[in-house]
Formats: C-alpha cells, sequence, structure tokens
C-alpha cells in the first residue's frame, strides 16, 4: 500500500501555521517531496514574524526597565512598621525583574537557534515520509490515516484554546497594582499576552510529533496481535497440527511478518531519537525559562499565606501564573511519556507471545527483535541530565511545592517574633 506523503504535513499543519504566527518557524516544513525539492529553505511570512517577535522582545526590555522603576520600593527600609505589601515589594520585586530579564535572553536565544531546530525537524519530516511510504500498510488505510491527522489537530486546537483562556485570565487579573498610567498597563498586558501565546509553540509542536509517534507505535502493537493468535494456536493444539484457514497465522508468514514490524519498529525508533536530538535543547531551556518565571509569584504566594495565618484567599493571578508554566511543564512530559510508554510497550506484547512450541524462525525473530528494542533509545532526554516522563513531571512538582514550604515556614518563623496571631494582617487589610 502506498501512503500519501502529506500525512505528516497534515498532522502537524496547526502547530506549523500557529508557530507561523509568532515567530517560531521561520524555515518552510515542505507539504510533500516536490516542495523540498523545488520550493525555497525560507518560509518569508515566518521570517518576517520571526524578526518582528525579536524586535518585541528587544522593545520588551525597555518596558521591564519601566516596570522596575514602578514596582520599586520607594519608602525607608530600616522603619520597623512596613506592611506586607513592603516586605513583597522590597524582596519579590528585583527577583520579579531578574526573572523577566532571564527570561526574555532565552527566549531570543532560541529564536536565534530557531533555525537549526527546524532544520532538523525538516530531515524528522523526511524519516516520517519515508516511514509512511514504506511501513504504510501497518498503520492503516487511508480513512486510518485521516484520522490520525484529525485527532492530532484535534489535540493541538484543545491546547491553544486552553493555553489562551489561562493567558487572557492572569494578565488582566495582574497588574492592577501597579503604579502606571492606563496606556502603560494596556501595552505590558498586551505584551505579556503575546509572550504567552507565543510560548506554547514549542509545546504543540513537540505534542504534535509525540502524538504522532505514539499513534504509530499503537497501530504497529495493534499489528502484534497477531502473535497473540498464533500463540493460541500452539498451546490449544498439538504442536505440527496448524489447521487454521487463515494463512497470516501460518509459522511461515508470521516469521516474515516478525521481521517487518522489527523493521517498522526500528524505524520509529530512529525518529523518536531524532526528534529528541532536535528538541531537547529548546525543551531544556524552555522548562527553565518556567520555573524560572514560576519562582517570583510562588515566593510572593508564600509570603501572604504565612503573614495571613493562611486566612487570605490569595488572588486569582498568583495561582494561574505559576499553574501557566507547570502546565507547559506538564505537556512536553507527558507527550513525551505517551510516545515512549507506547513504544516500550511492544516489548512487553513479545514478552507476552513467546512460547516454547514456537518455529525456530519465529523463536528467533521476537529475540531478534527483544535485543534490538533494548539497544534502542526509546526515550526521550534532556542531555542525559534527566528522562522526560511523567516522573520527570512529578519531581518538578515535589521541588515547586518544597520551594513553597520552605518560603512559609522561614516567614513564619520571623514574623511570629512581629505580630502577635490575633494581629497578623486581614484580607481587607491585606488589599488595602
Amino acid at each position: 500500500m502506498k501512503v500519501n506523503s502529506y500525512i505528516v504535513f497534515k498532522s502537524f499543519s496547526v502547530p506549523y501555521y500557529y508557530s507561523i504566527l509568532f515567530g517560531w518557524m521561520p524555515i518552510r516544513i515542505p507539504k510533500n517531496d516536490s516542495e523540498m525539492k523545488n520550493k525555497s529553505l525560507w518560509c518569508i511570512p515566518g521570517l518576517i514574524f520571526s524578526l518582528s517577535y525579536i524586535i518585541l522582545l528587544l522593545v520588551s526590555g525597555s518596558i521591564t526597565q519601566e516596570l522596575r522603576n514602578a514596582i520599586k520600593y520607594q519608602g525607608n527600609r530600616t522603619l520597623s512598621n512596613i506592611t506586607v505589601h513592603d516586605r513583597i515589594q522590597i524582596v519579590v520585586g528585583p527577583m520579579f525583574i531578574i526573572s523577566l530579564w532571564l527570561n526574555q535572553t532565552i527566549m531570543i536565544i532560541i529564536h536565534i537557534l530557531m533555525p537549526f531546530h527546524l532544520k532538523g525537524l525538516r530531515t524528522v519530516f523526511e524519516l516520517f515520509n519515508a516511514f509512511f511510504k514504506c511501513h504504510g500498510s501497518i498503520i492503516g488505510d487511508g480513512n486510518t490515516i485521516n484520522m490520525i491527522s484529525r485527532n492530532t489537530n484535534i489535540e493541538s486546537i484543545m491546547m491553544i484554546i486552553m493555553n489562551t483562556i489561562l493567558s487572557i485570565v492572569s494578565v488582566t487579573t495582574s497588574f492592577n497594582r501597579i503604579r502606571l498610567s492606563f496606556a502603560w498597563k494596556l501595552f505590558i498586558m498586551i505584551d505579556n499576552f503575546i509572550h504567552k501565546l507565543a510560548a506554547i509553540s514549542l509545546c504543540i509542536q513537540f505534542w504534535c510529533m509525540c502524538s504522532l509517534l505514539a499513534k504509530c507505535y499503537k497501530c504497529l502493537n495493534v499489528s502484534l496481535d497477531r502473535l497473540r493468535i498464533r500463540k493460541n494456536h500452539v498451546t490449544i493444539r498439538p504442536p505440527g497440527l496448524f489447521t487454521m484457514p487463515d494463512r497470516l497465522t501460518l509459522p511461515t508468514n508470521m516469521a516474515k511478518h516478525i521481521r517487518k514490524l522489527n523493521q517498522a519498529h526500528t524505524d520509529l525508533c530512529s525518529i523518536l531519537d531524532r526528534t529528541n536530538g532536535v528538541y531537547q535543547v529548546l525543551i531544556l531551556l524552555s522548562i527553565i525559562t518556567c520555573v524560572l518565571s514560576s519562582l517570583p509569584h510562588l515566593f510572593v504566594l508564600g509570603i501572604i499565606m504565612a503573614y495571613s495565618n493562611f486566612k487570605i484567599t490569595p488572588q486569582l493571578s498568583m495561582v494561574i501564573w505559576p499553574l501557566h508554566y507547570m502546565i507547559r511543564v506538564y505537556i512536553v512530559c507527558k507527550a513525551a511519556s505517551i510516545a515512549s510508554n507506547e513504544a516500550r510497550r511492544t516489548k512487553t506484547i513479545l514478552n507476552a507471545a513467546f512460547h516454547k512450541h514456537l518455529t525456530d524462525d519465529e523463536k528467533n525473530g521476537i529475540k531478534g527483535f527483544l535485543e534490538r528494542i533494548d539497544n534502542k533509545k526509546i526515550r526521550f532526554s534532556l542531555y542525559g541530565l534527566s528522562y522526560l516522563d511523567d516522573e520527570y513531571f512529578l519531581s518538578s512538582v515535589m521541588a515547586v511545592g518544597g520551594y513553597l514550604v520552605i518560603i512559609i515556614q522561614s516567614y513564619m518563623t520571623v514574623i511570629e517574633e512581629q505580630y502577635p496571631i490575633y494581629d497578623r494582617p486581614t484580607a481587607d487589610k491585606f488589599d488595602e
């Protein structure tokens, strides 16, 4: 069966056009083989938006300086009766500005690296196209291919909608306390809103590639169901009495089927490894950005909870901003986990299907398949520092939770000496 090579672009179309809009796609991703040969390397709309976004990042530096002056504490720090707001302004203000500068610097570095990243992504597309041309019959017919593309795009659209809602809520509830004019506040809100919309581009790109890999692995594992049928034959009937009419489960055909699936799994593992190499730099920088950006908000949340003895309900923005950053980390971790888990499930199926009454060709085929899986990289990693999976996300959440607990405990120790418990700020006083 010859499978249309448009399948990769069909599945990647939503992240592709969304990334063009926010400056993450200055290099063209070919729609088919002819575009790979005939079209120019640069995507003109993507290049224009990319340069515009870099200019916006540079302009954001001046906004950050204006914001630094606006949130700088103007009072006397030596006074003993400074308020909770004053303490937050003194401690968290510089931390917030530093995180903004680091965030903007990392984003500029990411956009500088983007052409090299996209050249590697074009190679991944070539490998995917070659896989579908060679092993398309394993994936299924045209309807199955279209369903894979449609489901992948629906997943990307849902993530874009979720990110847009969170961005609107977080931005509109965050800048009401800043001592700036309405025009400056509006400009800062729009600037932050654009940055938040753009930041999800890398996440949905990576999710799309991992989701497509996971669906291909799943189709391959479904094809391995013939091994279960074959095992039932040799366990129910005495060896040698294979009289079933299904020619696909005959020993000779089964041995060929195992070799074919082995080669398909090998090609998918090569694509997974290549995808990991293309994305691991940007994902590592993105995770660092998320962590640095969430720390000031967690610091504010910890101070407020400590000073109010947990009686003040935190503002929505204090919860939404860290949650927003952690969702981005969750998306990349979950995407990597889905693909690698489906790849490793093949080994479980092969081990369950192995039986002593299988023919030598079948047993050798299964053993070779298992040995090849053991020797292949089928997990996403961050330059060997850690595997990118659900466990990594859980460890990140635990680290963030521990950071919050340390802040609360340290500040509660300090304020117990300064305020009686009945004289600590209430919600009304805190909002003054």
